[in-house]
């Protein structure tokens, strides 16, 4: 695991978010051979993403789901969602907590 701290936003009352476009970045600089895949499920009016990063260190997974509504950008938020989550279980963190519903 990195545990490696890349550029962050302020998102106001000390809580500061590290993009996952950043952490992606960051990523693919730190592993010469990674990969990060993601796949797609529909059941009863849902979306489940679910996202794979691959090291050499190990495995990593984030999932996302949320109501199928019909919007592009929707559909590929939940996408990025569950890459960043899975991005945070392999060490590329903003504060060194990984988002949740809390």
């Amino acid at each position: 695991m990195s545990d490696r701290r890349v550029d962050t936003i302020d998102l106001g009352k000390g809580i500061s978010y590290a993009k996952v476009s950043a952490r992606s970045a960051a990523f693919h600089e730190d592993n010469e051979l990674c990969k990060i895949e993601t796949t797609c499920e529909f059941k009863e009016g849902m979306v489940l993403f679910k996202a794979t990063v691959t090291t050499k260190k190990g495995t990593f997974t984030g999932h996302s789901m949320d109501k199928v509504v019909g919007r592009q950008k929707q559909f590929e938020k939940q996408e990025t969602i569950a890459v960043g989550r899975a991005l945070a279980f392999a060490g590329y963190l903003a504060s060194g907590d990984i988002a949740c519903d809390e």
